[in-house]
């Protein structure tokens, strides 16, 4: 039945072919017929003809530059509608706890603290230095009990995250998933954090910091969408974020210190 399907398809393309073919050769034959100019006709041919491969290669890269950008701009409004579920649900939650092993926050929240004014080159540069940032992680057993514990209660949908095949088309978000998922996988081998030793509470403190530069690198990605597109909810998330806090916002998205 595939085999049917896929003849009957390119016999329709053929027949296309050929229908078209058929129209312009009609055309010249009643041009030859109206004026008789057969040398004409076939320089006009001959001269389109020899210019096909040009225009074919123009209109090609064209079209295909105009394609690419459309599916581009398709994958990331589907990327940013994931990230949006993916924050709301856990992301956020899982970046505090992660933000509390972190000995230099007050560094790292320069480069991830996003303010209403930023533009475009400034959103840039802000991954950039978010990608290159050197996070200190402090190996606290509370805290990284606190975290696994928040990873642990969300396991189920991680997983169910990671094996949507549509999360392979957004690799940035995939990687991120899966590092929280590697850091579940570790919890689950080495047991309570009360009885590991300092050597590997260390090694998951920096497993966790692979975790954290990417999850900040997507929220500060997911804000500039918000800004572009959504500016009311970016104006709120702005709000309740700006200090890595949940603030609360009154009627008009205000916080109450700016009272």
């Amino acid at each position: 039945m595939p085999y049917f399907a896929l003849d009957k398809k390119y016999f329709s393309k053929f027949a296309i072919a050929l229908g078209l073919l058929a129209i312009s050769g009609i055309f010249f034959l009643g041009f030859w017929a109206a004026t008789g100019d057969l040398a004409y006709i076939s320089k006009y041919f001959y001269i389109h003809l020899a210019f096909l491969p040009i225009h074919a290669l123009v209109l090609g890269l064209i079209l295909d530059e105009l394609i690419q950008l459309r599916e581009k701009m398709e994958r990331r409004k589907r990327l940013n509608m994931f990230l949006g579920i993916f924050y709301r649900q856990m992301g956020i939650d899982i970046m505090l706890n992660l933000l509390n092993l972190v000995s230099n926050r007050d560094e790292l929240e320069e480069q991830m603290l996003v303010d209403k004014s930023w533009n475009a080159r400034r959103f840039a540069k802000a991954r950039r230095d978010l990608h290159g940032f050197k996070l200190k992680m402090e190996p606290n057993p509370r805290m990284l009990a606190a975290l696994m514990d928040t990873l642990v209660s969300r396991e189920q949908e991680i997983i169910a995250m990671t094996r949507n095949p549509l999360m392979l088309e957004f690799e940035s978000l995939h990687h991120c998933l899966l590092s929280l998922f590697h850091l579940i996988e570790e919890y689950h081998f080495r047991g309570p954090m009360d009885k590991l030793r300092p050597e590997v509470l260390k090694h998951l403190a920096q497993d966790a910091g692979k975790a954290l530069t990417n999850l900040a690198t997507l929220w500060v990605a997911y804000l500039e969408h918000l800004k572009d597109e959504h500016p009311v909810l970016f104006g709120f998330q702005v709000g309740l974020h700006n200090s890595i806090q949940p603030m609360e916002l009154d009627a008009n998205g205000d916080s109450p210190e700016d009272d």
